[in-house]
């Protein structure tokens, strides 16, 4: 990394994106100091989208990285390319609604002008056919001092320390469970394939268990409940507990 500069930069890890990469974009274009893309092995139209924006748009940055199976590798990667001291962490299918385009540097410049570091949780908003059907108020870290790093292969989380967690009122509109374009039986089967693997390199880790337990939910509730038990046993963080206790109630 190089010199880091006040002001705030997005970070986005993309693969095969057509489908929103450009609507993406165009939510973050006036809300950022700089856009971070990470394309990890497109074979669609991403890549000559993504270079369309960055011959347009000299804060717009696109670099590669092979996927290795490891959503932290890459999100890292990411950041080790960010230049500002803030980050704001997108994925391709969200977007930013256009009343909360200021809202991102005026978190950031406050906490600039007090000489604070602080992470900040947004507002998540699940939509189908773009109607939003779920809003997750918490949970959620996208906003924080880009030298922090991502922990875990999947169902990836920053590490922000004892650093003060605050909830914004920043939303983000996203429509990756939206089945109207998204298979969504086969991000499942990636995403338990991924949590298995992490699990056996990581067998005390009570989030992956809660994760394979939420992901489990869908095909199998006897199964999810053992592996939400299991997740229960090892949680050490009375917020983590909490979670793992929602999410048994839900089955």
């Amino acid at each position: 990394m190089g010199e880091i500069n006040l002001g705030v930069s997005a970070a986005i890890i993309v693969k095969d994106s057509e489908r929103c990469m450009a609507r993406c974009l165009d939510s973050i274009l006036e809300a950022v100091d700089e856009i971070i893309v990470v394309d990890t092995g497109s074979s669609d139209g991403t890549v000559a989208i993504l270079e369309s924006y960055r011959n347009k748009h000299d804060h717009v940055k696109l670099y590669h990285f092979k996927w290795i199976d490891d959503f932290s590798a890459a999100r890292n990667f990411s950041l080790s390319k960010v230049s500002n001291e803030w980050v704001f962490v997108v994925d391709s299918d969200d977007v930013l609604p256009e009343a909360d385009c200021n809202k991102i540097r005026e978190y950031t410049n406050e906490m600039d002008d007090m000489k604070e570091k602080a992470v900040f949780d947004i507002i998540y908003d699940n939509t189908v056919e773009g109607v939003i059907t779920e809003s997750i108020p918490s949970g959620y870290v996208r906003l924080f001092p880009s030298q922090l790093r991502y922990e875990d292969k999947i169902h990836e989380q920053i590490s922000y320390g004892a650093l003060q967690r605050i909830q914004s009122d920043i939303h983000l509109l996203h429509d990756g469970y939206d089945t109207n374009v998204i298979d969504l039986k086969e991000k499942k089967k990636r995403n338990l394939s991924m949590l298995i693997e992490s699990l056996k390199e990581d067998n005390e880790n009570a989030r992956l268990w809660l994760h394979l337990g939420r992901e489990m939910s869908v095909v199998d509730k006897d199964k999810a409940r053992r592996y939400l038990e299991i997740a229960e046993s090892k949680a050490q963080s009375v917020e983590l507990m909490k979670w793992i206790q929602e999410s048994k109630k839900e089955l």
